[in-house]
């Protein structure tokens, strides 16, 4: 029985890799991203874009009521976001 998938961060690295595979298993994926149409090229996979801002809780409580309205409950989440900050502590603040 296929899957839900929700993955946050799915524009580039992980995040897009684990939709890539988990639609290949035969899996519903909802795949998230500040800019979906970076993820138009999954849906030829059966991947669903999906915008998500992280940074507006209402946002993101609308986003997941119309994936369980729309698609069904979700059963795996993968909370992908996150940023790379490089340089020296003394730099980094």
């Amino acid at each position: 029985m296929p899957r839900t998938w929700f993955i946050t961060g799915c524009s580039s690295g992980f995040g897009r890799h684990l939709a890539i595979t988990a639609a290949q298993n035969g899996d519903k994926v909802v795949a998230t991203s500040r800019d979906p149409s970076k993820l138009d090229d999954l849906r030829s996979l059966g991947v669903i874009p999906t915008k998500l801002d992280i940074h507006n809780e209402t946002e993101i409580q609308a986003v997941i009521d119309h994936v369980e309205s729309t698609i069904g409950p979700i059963d795996i989440l993968v909370n992908n976001i996150g940023y790379i900050l490089e340089g020296a502590v003394e730099e980094c603040r």
